[in-house]
């Protein structure tokens, strides 16, 4: 019916036509208003009459706006979803990224030992024990002691059943009078600060949209305060939230 279209039109004028929930409340008003009218003419009301009653037993704009605040309440609930797993990615990995960096200080000390142990004790060790010195190592991807006069080869050591990116791969040097030794190594500081970068970019772009959602219901999406939010992250809304608090406390005063 062409009056209960128009009505719930305008019922729902106040909640965002392109959102799905407000597209499934007005589809489901209208189908409940069209119902109610239909089983009340069919008692020997009025078309008008009808409406009329259908529209008080629904509630009319008292009940429009609690559906209104119940879908704000969904969108709100989502947004606050979106924030929590925000921070929980950019804490997981802040921590994730300490750790390695403190992993990576150990292991320059225990590579710095490997590498003098090998070079000083070299023409002692046979074959075997020299590989040995490295295969327990996961960390260790290849390793090579030179000469110092000739520099050339003496030993080379690596480990083929895996591949690592170059990216995440670090050479290491360690020399003695009698030799040096090169030990290519996992880069867990390099890993550490990937999977930091990862995390914090989880972060921004679901602080992002959640500032968006809570501009929105503000009625302050505006290009300007989008921008901030994009640019500053948390503290272009910490700004929008200043400068709101002060127009509220100017308000109040007049």
């Amino acid at each position: 019916m062409r009056v209960v279209d128009e009505y719930v039109e305008q019922l729902y004028k106040q909640a965002n036509p392109k959102h799905p929930d407000t597209r499934e409340l007005k589809e489901e008003t209208r189908i409940h208003l069209n119902e109610s009218v239909k089983e009340l003419m069919m008692d020997g009301y009025t078309e008008n009459e009808a409406f009329r009653m259908a529209v008080e037993r629904f509630g009319g704009l008292e009940q429009a706006e609690k559906l209104i605040a119940l879908m704000q309440i969904r969108q709100k609930s989502f947004a606050n979803g979106l924030l929590t797993i925000g921070i929980s990615c950019l804490l997981i990995v802040s921590i994730l990224f300490i750790f390695l960096l403190y992993l990576g200080n150990v292991h320059d000390a225990h590579f710095a030992k490997i590498g003098y142990e090998v070079g000083e004790n070299f023409s002692s060790m046979n074959s075997k024990e020299r590989n040995s010195l490295f295969v327990s190592e996961p960390f260790v991807l290849k390793a090579s002691l030179y000469n110092a006069d000739s520099r050339e080869s003496d030993f080379t050591f690596e480990d083929k059943k895996r591949w690592i990116p170059a990216l995440f791969k670090r050479e290491l040097y360690y020399g003695t009078d009698q030799s040096f030794v090169s030990i290519e190594v996992l880069d867990v500081r390099t890993i550490g600060f990937f999977l930091f970068t990862i995390g914090f970019t989880v972060y921004y772009v679901l602080f992002t949209v959640w500032g968006f959602i809570q501009l929105y219901h503000a009625g302050q999406l505006k290009l300007a305060w989008i921008l901030s939010l994009i640019m500053l992250n948390v503290f272009g809304y910490g700004l929008f939230l200043l400068i709101r608090k002060k127009d509220n406390l100017v308000k109040i005063h007049r």
